[in-house]
């Protein structure tokens, strides 16, 4: 992978912090866009419940919530 100049100046001009932070927004990024990535297994109190939730799941749950605050106000 080529590294243009200009972001590769950038990113060593950052603090130390700084570039902590994009490397693990970095590694967020591959997570979210590499559906082929392992996915990690309940284990202790949680291994015996199966908990298969995916995104659609969670919007759902997201949009009943939202409604029922907002009929609420």
């Amino acid at each position: 992978m080529i590294i243009h100049p200009e972001l590769e100046k950038v990113i060593e001009s950052l603090p130390s912090a700084a570039r902590r932070e994009l490397l693990d927004y970095v590694a967020y990024l591959q997570q979210k866009y590499h559906c082929d990535a392992p996915v990690a297994r309940l284990g202790g109190l949680w291994a015996d419940i199966d908990f298969d939730v995916d995104d659609a799941d969670v919007r759902a749950l997201r949009e009943r919530v939202t409604h029922r605050l907002t009929d609420q106000i």
